[in-house]
């Protein structure tokens, strides 16, 4: 199993779409943190697409982010999860985000 994450950007107006590919861990958290932070640094009121369907886990390191994103999103912008792959979700659940985060 890949232990790597790419993360495609792409972006129409203010939406970003991440869309990420392969495992969000301890050592692929900071990728995503560097990611959201560019775009917040562009734009602070980003409306972010998190396109899910290929990342295979995601670790409290990736919750740790998805939170602090959350918390940017709340003071302006949006963040929004699709196609969230299953294996994924179940940790979100467990974790309590599924009630706090946007899904499509």
């Amino acid at each position: 199993m890949s232990r790597v994450l790419t993360i495609d950007v792409s972006q129409d107006g203010k939406k970003y779409v991440l869309t990420l590919t392969g495992r969000v861990d301890a050592n692929t958290a900071p990728q995503l943190e560097a990611a959201a932070s560019r775009i917040y640094s562009e734009n602070s009121t980003a409306d972010i697409v998190m396109d899910m369907k290929d990342c295979s886990f995601l670790s409290s390191a990736g919750l740790r982010v998805i939170i602090s994103m959350q918390k940017h999103a709340v003071t302006g912008g949006s963040l929004l999860f699709r196609d969230v792959a299953p294996r994924v979700m179940e940790v979100l659940s467990v974790a309590g985000f599924d009630k706090i985060l946007s899904f499509e």
